[in-house]
């Protein structure tokens, strides 16, 4: 692999890894604007309709570690033909579904597609760009994410108004036309590793089954006791599997990403870090669209005018945060930004039924510039901790990793919340209800946040470059 040439032609591969990061994205945030829609037009309850999401997290999560391992056996060229070709086909087959349960099924497809990029993206990425420049490109990468979750809920309004929901699957067929082509004309570049590991696949199995266990227990924990047979149940599931992933880890010769990765202090801190931020983030942004709307009473519009403030924090931050990062190193920065969400989340704790527009708006602000500036840096630094032959792993570890901070954050949070307001029912006023339990849940919020600065600070300031694994 000619480092040289990679470097030079770093821009048209991080082309590539955009048009999956974006699509990705916008697909996930887009369709949230249509299902009240499909309900309606497949005839389905809400509960069923859920498991349109549902499905395709669960997808995602079962297959980010796996797709990781699997890029480092036939390298980066094959993972993203086999992205947008799952993508392309899943979309399809959304698109055509005239029946709940063959939409359900179709999400699973395209699903597949969608977790191998966002496992190997950030791989990829630290790949291409040289070292002094990794901050800067997973900068413009998060930038990319951030533009998907703003472009979202816009466009899938205005597609709503003169189409079916249909429609809004058949955009992403000319994105993946144009990102096979671009795959198939400079990925030949990056060639996969002469001599790769095995993949194991009854660690891979176990590892799967265990963290879908996982997060479907979590995700059963708003509608049945703790003492219910299938959330404890399922509980029991993850647990057996993802003890024998762990016993199958401890032998190399049946290992699908081996233990030692997280004996490097840097990696293993900064997913820590990563972990809190998403379970503290994801668990108060839930239930804000409902303070809006149930208590000030605002349009579906304006809520989501609030809702992409934070969106466009991280898209103004990321790249400025990545090439910062690349000169004084990371500790500083993603300290920094923990403690600005910490106080976002604070403010956002002080908020009542009187609330005025103008101090949402900077609460909102504030937590938006404490993600933008942590996120970038914080994966800079996973990223660059790791080898050469390492990345495409580490990237599936950190996908899944985010997306199991957001359940845990969303089970958690809602979970707690609606135990506080049976338990602060003799309030009486509803509206009052609400804002004093969310408040509570926001402060446990900050807990989370606080938890993510000491992971912060225990790590290394910068990651020393083993020479010998950079290519050449």
């Amino acid at each position: 692999m000619d480092s040289s040439l990679i470097h030079k032609n770093k821009y048209k591969f991080f082309t590539v890894g955009a048009i999956g990061t974006f699509m990705a994205t916008l697909d996930g945030s887009i369709l949230n604007v249509a299902l009240p829609s499909i309900a309606t037009d497949l005839q389905a309850p809400v509960n069923l309709v859920a498991w349109v999401v549902l499905a395709y997290s669960l997808t995602m999560i079962s297959l980010l570690i796996l797709f990781g391992a699997w890029t480092e056996r036939r390298g980066y060229s094959f993972s993203y033909k086999f992205g947008f070709v799952f993508f392309l086909l899943g979309s399809i087959a959304c698109a055509m579904s005239d029946h709940i349960y063959m939409l359900i099924a179709s999400r699973v497809f395209q699903a597949m597609g969608t977790a191998m990029f966002a496992s190997v993206g950030p791989g990829m990425i630290t790949t291409v760009f040289p070292p002094e420049e990794r901050g800067k490109g997973i900068g413009l990468m998060v930038m990319i994410v951030s533009a998907g979750f703003m472009t979202g809920p816009p466009l899938g309004g205005y597609i709503l108004g003169f189409a079916s929901w249909h429609a809004i699957f058949l955009i992403n067929i000319p994105v993946a036309l144009f990102g096979l082509y671009m795959t198939g004309r400079y990925f030949k570049m990056l060639t996969p590793p002469k001599e790769p590991r095995p993949i194991h696949l009854p660690a891979a199995v176990c590892l799967s089954t265990g963290l879908v266990s996982c997060v479907f227990s979590l995700s059963l924990i708003d509608d049945y006791a703790l003492s219910d047979v299938r959330v404890w149940g399922v509980a029991v599931v993850s647990v057996v599997f993802l003890s024998l992933y762990f016993w199958l880890e401890m032998n190399p010769k049946r290992s699908l990403i081996g233990l030692d990765i997280f004996k490097n202090r840097t990696f293993s801190a900064s997913l820590g870090a990563q972990l809190m931020h998403f379970a503290g983030l994801s668990g108060v942004l839930i239930l804000i669209p409902f303070y809006l709307e149930n208590i000030k009473h605002l349009e579906p519009q304006r809520v989501g005018l609030f809702l992409v403030i934070l969106p466009i924090m991280m898209f103004i931050g990321a790249p400025l945060s990545g090439k910062l990062s690349d000169k004084i190193g990371f500790r500083l920065l993603t300290s920094t930004g923990m403690v600005i969400m910490g106080a976002g989340l604070w403010l956002l704790s002080d908020l009542s039924v009187d609330s005025e527009t103008w101090y949402i708006v900077t609460c909102l602000v504030v937590l938006g510039g404490g993600v933008g500036l942590f996120s970038t840096p914080n994966s800079s630094a996973l990223m660059g901790s790791v080898s050469q032959e390492r990345r495409a792993t580490a990237s599936g570890i950190l996908a899944t990793n985010r997306n199991i901070g957001m359940s845990v954050g969303v089970a958690l949070s809602t979970a707690y919340f609606a135990y506080l307001q049976t338990a602060n029912a003799s309030l009486g006023d509803a509206n009052l209800i609400f804002v004093e339990s969310y408040r509570t849940v926001i402060t446990g919020a900050i807990g989370f946040a606080a938890m993510g600065l000491i992971f912060c600070l225990i790590r290394n300031n910068r990651q020393v470059v083993d020479k010998s694994t950079e290519m050449g």
